[in-house]
């Protein structure tokens, strides 16, 4: 058997040649790698050290005064206002004496006022307004009828809030023929063609708001007919509370 190999010399002679290189040693990254050398005397240190908290005294002293200062300002600013307001409040309460002083005599005024004013209700509160009566009753008056004479007649003394109801609270009330409640009477004299036209006055009178019970009290044929044609006739109504003209009331606060 041939073997064939390579020594190891030889091996080693085809190797090639590896050059040294030489490889920096990495530097240093951080500061504690190199020795620190403190040179600066105690003394020294001190000093800076007192130095420092004494700036840290002057500006918190400084701050304080700022703030104190800030809040003296407004507490003044306050102290002014409320001031200017006790001075308004008191030119006001000022004002309003002087003027009670000078309306001092109003509430006998109006006491003597309300005085008057009770007065004349107690004169003219029973007022009826006969224009306004007699005005309905020339509007209201049938075909064939024609009156002679009217007599009105009104309970003295005020009617009083009652009256719009009927039920007067003064004077003396006058009864209707049926039993109505009313402050005075009203008495008709006329002369009518016929029966049916004095049917149809009293007829009239009963639709007036101001009115009520109308009766009649007689009637006459003509006794010659060649002088007076027409029969003669008396009715009388009760006038009502509605009548009234409550001028002279009085008013609740007046």
């Amino acid at each position: 058997m041939v073997s064939f190999h390579r020594s190891a010399q030889v091996a080693a002679a085809d190797q090639p040649e590896i050059e040294a290189v030489n490889v920096p040693a990495p530097e240093p990254r951080s500061a504690a790698a190199f020795p620190r050398v403190n040179l600066m005397p105690e003394i020294v240190v001190a000093e800076a050290r007192a130095h420092r908290a004494k700036m840290l005294l002057v500006v918190g002293t400084v701050a304080s005064v700022v703030i104190v200062g800030g809040l003296y300002y407004l507490a003044a600013g306050t102290v002014a206002e409320s001031q200017d307001r006790l001075d308004a409040a008191q030119a006001t309460s000022a004002q309003l004496a002087t003027d009670k002083a000078k309306y001092s005599d109003v509430p006998k005024v109006e006491a003597q006022v309300a005085a008057v004013v009770a007065q004349q209700y107690t004169a003219l509160g029973g007022e009826v307004r006969w224009s306004f009566l007699l005005n309905n009753l020339a509007l209201t008056l049938p075909a064939g009828t024609s009156l002679t004479s009217l007599n009105g007649t009104v309970s003295e003394g005020p009617q009083g809030a009652g009256a719009a109801t009927g039920t007067p609270a003064g004077g003396n009330q006058v009864t209707g023929v049926n039993g109505n409640p009313g402050i005075g009477t009203l008495t008709y004299q006329g002369e009518a063609v016929g029966y049916a036209q004095v049917a149809n006055f009293l007829d009239s009178q009963a639709k007036q708001k101001t009115l009520v019970d109308p009766y009649l009290s007689s009637v006459a044929a003509p006794t010659d007919t060649t002088t007076s044609p027409a029969m003669t006739f008396a009715a009388t109504a009760t006038v009502t509370a509605q009548a009234l003209s409550h001028r002279y009331d009085v008013k609740a606060g007046g």
